[in-house]
């Protein structure tokens, strides 16, 4: 049927059909246009905030140029908060980081316990930081107002790539790639020197040695490390392992403060806590009997549950009854276990076996 042919009522009806599927039309281009646009300059703004492809926006006048992470320009009264967690998943993102928990990526997520620790730091503007796990920069940037020289270490190449845009600001930064345990610690930045991190739990005794071994060794190490570990460093005789051991001989050890497992993305499955050791200028054992007298304790700790005498005899190859009497010289209770024993008294222990 012909549009002629019909009421009036019904072409009116018509008539403002087509005006109101015109004007829908209307809005779902416009709508689609402006996402495009929106799209269109979050797209231009990474691009100029790649690495090393930083370069002047055709559409801005020549004095503006794009700053970190498509924040505007210089004049932007915010920069880039590496601490939000949505900010984290955005770099994740961007540059290709799977949170790997092989390499302890766990990211501080929280402003809050990110100032906390800063001010535990205790930085002076005349200090040269190496720091361990650079991760995005989250701690890193705040190192760098405060401090002398930074070297932010980092093994993932994604997060490397990451710094190159998180870091460019700060000329007093130098990103190194490769693994801590590999690195020669004390060549990264002039001496005297301090290291800080967040660091992998599972590389937390290896680490301790390849730093305190170092020469010359840091003069202040800050660590975020698992709490229970932090712990059994501080704990006083009754509770030592061999990471006690390890750690003590070198220096003295403090918790400085407790950081809860949801401050980080993604959350750990457990709490850590800042530990701080600062090393002896001269340890209780001398540096070149280290390595015979780890071998020698060890052995205990790995039965730290049974008495001395009992360790000691099947290590030096004697009766229980002369490991007593060995002990009894020395002024050692023979029922004690290797858990109770004070730095001075393994020290006594060690000596007189290797002298005896």
């Amino acid at each position: 049927m012909a549009s002629s042919a019909l009421p009036v009522s019904f072409r009116s009806t018509i008539c403002w059909w087509r005006r109101i599927r015109r004007s829908s039309r209307r809005r779902a281009d416009a709508g689609r246009a402006t996402r495009l646009g929106i799209w269109s300059r979050l797209s231009s703004a990474w691009r100029r905030c790649g690495q090393q492809r930083c370069r002047q926006s055709p559409r801005r006048p020549a004095k503006t140029q794009s700053t970190s992470f498509g924040y505007a320009t210089p004049q932007a009264k915010r920069s880039l908060d590496l601490a939000n967690p949505s900010t984290i998943r955005a770099i994740a993102r961007r540059f290709g980081i799977r949170f790997r928990r092989s390499w302890g990526q766990n990211f501080l997520a929280d402003r809050h316990q990110l100032e906390r620790i800063v001010g535990a730091l205790e930085l002076r503007k005349t200090d040269k930081v190496v720091e361990v796990g650079a991760g995005i920069g989250t701690l890193t940037v705040e190192l760098s107002p405060s401090t002398a020289q930074v070297a932010a270490v980092e093994i993932d190449p994604a997060c490397v790539r990451a710094l190159g845009l998180t870091l460019r600001r700060y000329p007093n930064i130098q990103v190194v790639e490769g693994n801590i345990l590999e690195l020669p610690v004390a060549t990264l930045v002039p001496p005297p020197y301090r290291v800080a991190g967040n660091i992998p739990y599972s590389l937390t005794g290896a680490l301790f040695v390849q730093l305190l071994e170092q020469t010359p060794p840091p003069d202040r190490i800050d660590l975020l490390v698992q709490e229970e570990v932090a712990q059994r460093i501080v704990a006083p005789p009754g509770g030592w392992s061999l990471a006690t051991i390890g750690v003590r001989v070198y220096g003295e050890a403090q918790i400085l403060l407790r950081v809860p497992r949801t401050a980080f993305l993604p959350p750990p499955r457990v709490d850590s806590a800042l530990l701080r050791i600062v090393p002896a200028a001269e340890p209780p054992i001398p540096r070149a009997d280290l390595p015979s007298f780890f071998r020698f304790v060890t052995p205990f700790f790995q039965a730290r549950r049974k008495q001395l005498p009992f360790v000691l005899a099947r290590q030096r190859h004697v009766t229980r009854a002369e490991a007593r009497a060995r002990l009894a010289v020395i002024g050692i209770d023979p029922i004690r276990r290797p858990e109770t024993l004070t730095l001075v008294e393994w020290r006594q222990v060690f000596e007189s076996e290797r002298n005896g």
